[in-house]
């Protein structure tokens, strides 16, 4: 993404606006963004937020900046940390490890900044966060305060203030064309909804939105980070995991992303607890290690990797997988095409056809 924005940045009359669409499937935003030319992206493994976002301004795979799902191990920890709350969780005392969560990187706004333009983040979720991932995924960019008090997650509500923020920093005077990246938070609403009514009319403003500054000379690019699914948690299965996941079988709690969740098994016992595990989920999950995801070309077993993620890994391959918030009817992380093929849409922007 950075080398796709840089090339589109270059080519803009006026300026670029790229919109985050955080939690939209290529498939509805082939269908809801009529105005667009769109292409299919593949998310990064696991498909979460905080993997994807980070992977797409800097360029890094997952196994180099290490931001490795939502919930995981800082390197010589005892407990598991949630990476954008900074909560931490443990079956005894966690004294600080003092070691980072991941590294960070050039962003494509550090090149941006870097080639004499100006960089603009408009996303009042993203302004409200601190901790390591928020300062990475948002290094060399001027985060633009957000008016709004109260963030509503739904997604019409969502898109109509993102675009009054939009449209207020497209009137921005600039000599040199500039940058303009948007977060739109659609994920909030999938996770209880799916991609309701609701959600298509939040993507046909947007469509208008972007065709609109289009036509005012501005180029536009949306993509998003990964898809959902819907789930349906069966109990006995919640059950198991919570039984496995405990201080008889495991160092501290797992970790993961929704549909994609890991185990810490002690010492000695990761065969023992993958084959427990495996028989648990059955036909619901796919139970591996780091070194069959690095096999399986998902995600390079690398010191980084080695240090974060657990010994026991699960992968959803149905609805009845126990993720970890089972009052939610939609989630990602796994591997089916809803959930790893994204949409890239262009208005006023080249858009190649490899891409």
């Amino acid at each position: 993404m950075p080398e796709i924005v840089e090339r589109c940045l270059s080519a803009a009359p006026c300026g670029l606006c790229v919109l985050a669409l955080d939690g939209l499937s290529y498939g509805v935003a082939e269908a809801a963004l009529a105005h667009a030319r769109t292409r299919p992206l593949r998310s990064t493994f696991p498909s979460t937020s905080t993997t994807a976002w980070l992977t797409a301004v800097t360029g890094a795979a997952p196994s180099r900046h290490g931001a490795l799902g939502m919930v995981y191990r800082a390197p010589g920890a005892d407990c598991v940390t949630h990476l954008v709350s900074g909560d931490t969780y443990a079956f005894g005392p966690c004294p600080p490890c003092g070691k980072p969560l991941l590294h960070g990187g050039t962003t494509l706004f550090d090149r941006v900044v870097e080639a004499g333009g100006d960089a603009f983040v408009v996303g009042a979720e993203l302004e409200r966060l601190t901790g390591e991932w928020a300062a990475a995924l948002l290094h060399g960019a001027q985060v633009v305060p957000s008016p709004a008090t109260v963030l509503d997650t739904d997604s019409v509500a969502v898109v109509e203030r993102t675009v009054r923020e939009v449209e207020a920093v497209l009137r921005h005077p600039s000599e040199v064309p500039f940058l303009v990246w948007a977060y739109v938070n659609l994920d909030d609403h999938i996770h209880m909804h799916g991609y309701d009514d609701r959600l298509h009319a939040s993507l046909r403003l947007l469509d208008t939105a972007a065709s609109r500054w289009a036509d005012a000379g501005w180029s536009v690019l949306a993509h998003a980070d990964h898809g959902q699914v819907p789930v349906a948690p069966q109990a006995g299965l919640l059950d198991a995991w919570a039984r496995l996941d405990s201080p008889a079988h495991c160092r501290m709690p797992s970790g993961g992303a929704g549909r994609v969740r890991w185990m810490y098994p002690l010492p000695g016992h990761e065969g023992k607890l993958a084959a427990a595990l495996g028989d648990a989920l059955g036909d619901h999950a796919l139970v591996l290690t780091p070194d069959d995801l690095d096999a399986r070309g998902l995600l390079d077993a690398t010191p980084a990797v080695r240090e974060r993620i657990g010994a026991v890994v699960a992968l959803a391959t149905s609805a009845a997988f126990p993720v970890p918030d089972p009052t939610v009817a939609w989630e990602h992380g796994s591997l089916s095409d809803d959930e790893m093929l994204v949409p890239l849409a262009a208005w006023n922007a080249p858009l190649a056809q490899d891409t």
